[in-house]
């Protein structure tokens, strides 16, 4: 196991002891809660024409503090070790303002996408989508964002110092240029939510416009479609089913496809995954994917990925 991995179980054991002591804490409630995750991959990639890949390691693990500051303030941060290194990734306050108004300032995940960050809360392994727009939906940067929630509408705005940075972890740290973020989302549809966002990248002038609908069949099952544009340069979409079996076992579909003018490559990629809930608190999931390559600037023709993860949090 690599050196900085054993430090990474080490730290999340470390967590885990806090998290417990904390909630074995007498009432009332304490002003400070824990919570994190740990993420162990293993997978094979096998690219047309070359040789099967393979790796087996810890590639995600998150330990995150929630302090109640005040009636109306709360503040979240977290270390985040992605499998290579571990960095403070959330540090911000929220001021609860009132009637659904909410003012958040500090280093915080970016609105876009339909796909979540944290692996915990995916319903597969791999992303549908990314590569070949050079990753279009942004992680973390730093900066100020005003949210507003009444009934069934939804809105919200931030100015960041960039939408992209050097590493997914915060954006460039200069406010010479800023970025621009924006979302407005409907759920007065029965069963339906609705999203559309959009942002300004101003460091070279790009934008990226986000549509995404998810529709809960059941308590159980679902489904999601999400269509983004990078401008001038392409634009990716994905379609995705949740079926669950049973209260323990559910199996995702899913099919995705990405066009760039730039890189004068497309695909289409079909994605299988099951997941099965032990406990609340520990999940097994596995994926299948298939991606078919076209166009002139496309490395390889197709590509196959197997992979089985191990998701514990507490």
């Amino acid at each position: 196991m690599k050196t900085n991995t054993k430090l990474a179980v080490a730290f999340l054991a470390a967590a885990s002891s806090i998290a417990a002591s904390a909630a074995d804490a007498p009432a009332p409630a304490p002003a400070v809660t824990f919570s994190g995750y740990a993420v162990v991959t293993g997978s094979i990639t096998k690219d047309s024409g070359a040789a099967s890949v393979s790796d087996l390691d810890l590639t995600a693990a998150k330990f995150g503090v929630t302090a109640k500051l005040a009636s109306n303030v709360s503040a979240y941060a977290s270390l985040y070790y992605n499998g290579t290194d571990a960095d403070l990734l959330d540090a911000y306050v929220t001021v609860d303002a009132g009637s659904g108004l909410t003012i958040t300032a500090g280093n915080f995940l970016s609105y876009m996408g339909y796909e979540a960050f944290d692996a915990i809360n995916m319903a597969q392994i791999s992303y549908a989508n990314g590569g070949l727009l050079g990753g279009p939906v942004p992680a973390y940067h730093t900066g100020v964002k005003v949210d507003y929630v009444t009934g069934n509408h939804g809105l919200g705005a931030a100015v960041v110092d960039s939408i992209y940075g050097s590493t997914l972890f915060n954006g460039d740290g200069s406010y010479t240029s800023k970025g621009l973020e924006a979302y407005y989302t409907y759920k007065g549809i029965k069963d339906t939510q609705i999203w559309l966002g959009g942002l300004q990248d101003n460091d070279n002038g790009g934008a990226v416009y986000d549509l995404w609908v998810s529709y809960a069949l059941n308590k159980t099952d679902s489904l999601g479609a999400e269509y983004l544009v990078k401008e001038s340069d392409g634009y990716n979409w994905l379609l995705a089913y949740t079926k669950g079996i049973d209260s323990k076992l559910s199996v995702t579909a899913r099919l995705s496809g990405e066009s760039s003018d730039v890189a004068d490559a497309k695909f289409v990629k079909y994605t299988l995954s099951p997941s099965y809930a032990f406990t609340d608190k520990f999940t097994v999931r596995a994926e299948v994917s298939y991606t078919d390559y076209s166009g002139a600037g496309a490395s390889t023709s197709n590509s196959t990925f197997y992979a089985i993860q191990s998701l514990f949090k507490f």
